[in-house]
C-alpha cells in the first residue's frame, strides 16, 4: 500500500515526515479531511490560507484539503 504525506500549509510549511498508510488517494483525500478538522479545532484562528497538502510517495502534491477556522458560538441574544 502506497505512502501518504500531510503537509500543513499556510504561508509557512509544515512537513509530515512520517506520513500514513493509505490503500489510495481517496482514502487519502479522506484522512486529509480527518486532519484538517483536527487542525482547525487545535488552532481555531481564521486563516482562508492554511491548507493540507497531499503529498503521495512519489513526492507530487495530489490536491489540498482547506482548514476552516472553528465556529464561534456566540449568544446573539446578549
Amino acid at each position: 500500500m502506497p505512502r501518504y504525506f500531510f503537509d500543513v500549509k499556510n504561508g509557512h510549511r509544515l512537513f509530515d515526515a512520517s506520513g500514513f498508510v493509505c490503500d489510495d488517494d481517496t482514502d487519502a483525500i479522506i484522512r486529509a479531511t480527518v486532519l484538517a478538522i483536527g487542525v482547525s479545532l487545535d488552532k481555531p484562528e481564521d486563516d482562508p490560507e492554511r491548507r493540507i497538502a497531499i503529498i503521495n510517495d512519489a513526492g507530487r502534491e495530489i490536491g489540498t484539503v482547506p482548514v476552516y477556522s472553528k465556529p464561534s458560538y456566540e449568544n446573539p441574544a446578549r
